[in-house]
């Protein structure tokens, strides 16, 4: 699997801070601090976790789903004529 070159936890680590939480009872502040993340991120892993299991620690792309305005077809910024 490849990783994002910015990606502070590998989803070994992630795993590790879910079972901090969950099972071991930490806290989300002293879980998230002993892998080097913010809370915020923690929570952010905690809740893919809750909502796609082990799925939901794996790595995403970035790449839009969508484009909100896509060209259908290259046009002339000039017609023939016109200037």
């Amino acid at each position: 699997m490849k990783l994002h070159p910015n990606a502070k936890l590998v989803p070994a680590a992630r795993r590790l801070l879910v079972d901090r939480v969950r099972l071991e009872r930490w806290s989300v502040k002293d879980a998230a601090t002993s892998v080097g993340v913010s809370r915020r991120t923690a929570y952010k892993w905690l809740k893919r976790f809750e909502e796609e299991g082990e799925a939901g620690l794996c790595d995403r792309s970035s790449r839009p789903r969508r484009i909100a305005r896509r060209v259908t077809a290259l046009r002339p910024l000039r017609e023939a004529g016109n200037g």
